[in-house]
């Protein structure tokens, strides 16, 4: 029982090194002095571009946001889905109380069914901007831009060596609902890993446009379910990089409950599967872990039966030590955040005794979600999107099944739960 007992816990805190020394890397990057300001004579031309199908909570909020830029040159393009969508008289209103000038609402008018309707909302968009832009820059709907976001985002792509640049999203839980505590902490990691092997989130990101043609994205999204998970291959194949920006860290502080957080995890990892070369590590490392730590349960009645304390404490000990470690990795990664989001004067207000109590509750059952959602990730054949069913063969043999337009469900607009 002893040699056991030492052997789960070598894999557990095997495997707590290896993270902790991935989050310590990303926390200095939060820490590291702020790039020198750049004038507005040096900033190219820029186009926004997002695409809706539904209306998100905080959509309002959004357009608003887009509408004010700290960015001497750039025009918003919106493709909406449809006419009848809800949110096109949301977009159109804001709009029109706004006065502004320097955007463009479009509805989706092809829909190709070999890909996803982002894929095909931004290939539209983009296809038809002229020559006078220089960068693109694509956010999500649940994305509420600071002033100086496109500022934030375009500057670093004066490095020749640099195609793309991105942020990532941070939950912030607000009422402390299941789902929301289990996409928060499974969120944490997640970031952590797209920085270190370089992998762009196509909800806060910018493209030089010469490098999106020489790329041919447009012609790979028309093939693919996921915006983001090919940039990175299709830039290393250019000789360019992906630059992860700390200041554009996006806060996120919608609710959600435990179904909608199983499908939206089950459908990052699908795209993992079909898009990340590192997928097999990725899904060997999230089912050891959960392996191990399904054997604490047994081990412990067992110590504990058989009177054979020392195991016993052993067992304890080493779970709840490797608990804690994973929120202090949380924590750090979680002030590291908040720091960005002070900065730009966003609320980041302290959690509540009961919300960490449920955070380190939400910490193993993170691991079992994750581990249900990585073997649900590897048998799936379809998926579904805002109403929408892909049936999915490869990552290269997308099917959209049957479309219509968006149905508005019957929770209010300006509710903070998830879509």
């Amino acid at each position: 029982m002893n040699e056991l007992a030492i052997i789960v816990f070598g894999i557990l805190a095997g495997l707590a090194i290896y993270q902790t020394l991935q989050v310590l890397n990303l926390v200095s990057l939060f820490h590291s002095p702020s790039p020198e300001p750049v004038q507005d004579e040096s900033l190219p031309k820029a186009a926004i571009v997002l695409s809706l199908r539904g209306a998100d909570p905080f959509l309002t909020n959004c357009i608003h946001a887009l509408l004010n830029q700290n960015y001497p040159h750039y025009k918003v393009h919106i493709v909406i889905d449809s006419e009848e969508d809800p949110a096109w008289e949301i977009v159109n209103d804001t709009i029109l109380r706004s006065q502004a000038t320097h955007i463009q609402v479009k509805p989706l008018t092809f829909r190709y069914d070999t890909c996803s309707l982002k894929c095909s909302a931004l290939i539209q968009a983009i296809s038809q901007l002229d020559n006078s832009y220089d960068v693109v820059a694509l956010l999500d709907a649940d994305v509420v831009a600071h002033p100086d976001w496109l500022r934030e985002l375009v500057a670093p792509l004066a490095d020749k060596q640099i195609g793309a640049t991105t942020g990532n999203r941070w939950y912030i839980p607000q009422i402390g609902k299941w789902g929301t505590l289990v996409r928060y902490v499974w969120n944490a990691p997640a970031v952590t890993f797209m920085y270190i092997y370089q992998c762009p989130w196509g909800g806060s990101m910018a493209l030089k446009l010469s490098v999106l043609r020489k790329a041919q994205l447009l012609e790979i999204w028309k093939q693919g379910v996921s915006v983001d998970s090919p940039i990175h291959k299709a830039l290393r194949e250019i000789g360019l990089k992906v630059k992860f920006v700390p200041s554009v860290m996006m806060s996120n502080r919608e609710e959600c409950n435990f179904a909608q957080c199983l499908r939206f995890i089950t459908r990052q990892l699908l795209v993992a599967r079909l898009y990340n070369p590192n997928w097999a590590v990725i899904a060997s490392a999230v089912l050891i872990n959960t392996l191990a730590l399904l054997m604490i349960p047994p081990m412990l009645v067992i110590a504990l039966i058989t009177s054979n304390f020392y195991t016993a404490i052993l067992i304890a000990g080493g779970a709840v030590s490797y608990i804690l470690g994973i929120a202090l990795l949380l924590m750090l990664e979680e002030q590291s955040v908040r720091r960005v989001l002070r900065a730009r004067g966003e609320p980041t207000e302290s959690f509540s005794v009961v919300m960490m109590a449920k955070v380190l509750l939400a910490i193993p059952l993170t691991q079992l979600v994750y581990a249900v959602t990585t073997i649900a990730a590897i048998f799936v054949q379809s998926v579904e999107w805002r109403g929408i069913t892909y049936q999915i063969k490869d990552a290269w043999n997308i099917r959209l099944t049957k479309y219509y337009p968006y149905q508005q469900s019957n929770k209010s607009l300006d509710t903070k739960i998830s879509l």
